[in-house]
């Protein structure tokens, strides 16, 4: 007998405590009470949970990708009749392309999650084009464009030259 864990009540012979730990019918052999450490409250099971809502986390961004690739296009024409073109593209991955053409036509691929608050806009105001594509809050987009421009046009991404200078 562990008598560290188990006692024996007050009425049995041979009785050293003289105290019952609990309400135990007599001679019976009760458990001390100890308190004992709350498990889910420990450094190994909060390291667990913390392992696991990652895990799921990633799972589920995962589950949830989104590629502008697989979106159907969307394109739109613009008339432009200047020397210069500035492509604002907002960071988004942009192909600039000189091409047989006399207008501007842009090429639109997005892809976003349903719940996404999306944000579309495609302007030509002078001679900046700006391109917008993006979703805010929790969500996920993805965005691409392709923008053909007239062969002979200087074009400019984000203000800063680049090598795009079709031949006439």
């Amino acid at each position: 007998m562990i008598a560290a864990d188990i006692h024996q009540t007050a009425d049995t012979p041979g009785s050293t405590t003289g105290k019952s730990s609990g309400s135990a019918p007599d001679g019976a052999l009760t458990p001390l009470a100890h308190p004992l450490e709350n498990p889910l409250t420990s450094p190994a099971t909060t390291r667990l949970l913390v392992c696991c809502a990652i895990t799921t986390l990633i799972g589920g961004l995962t589950a949830c990708s989104v590629n502008a690739r697989n979106a159907p296009p969307e394109e739109k024409t613009f008339a432009f009749s200047g020397k210069t073109l500035n492509v604002k593209s907002h960071e988004i991955p942009t192909d600039l392309v000189a091409g047989d053409r006399e207008d501007i036509k842009v090429t639109r691929w997005f892809d976003a999650k349903a719940g996404s608050s999306k944000t579309l806009r495609w302007d030509l105001k002078g001679d900046v084009l700006d391109l917008e594509a993006g979703c805010t809050g929790i969500a996920l987009c993805d965005a691409r464009f392709r923008v053909e421009v007239p062969r002979g046009v200087k074009v400019l991404r984000d203000g800063r030259r680049t090598d795009l200078r079709g031949r006439k």
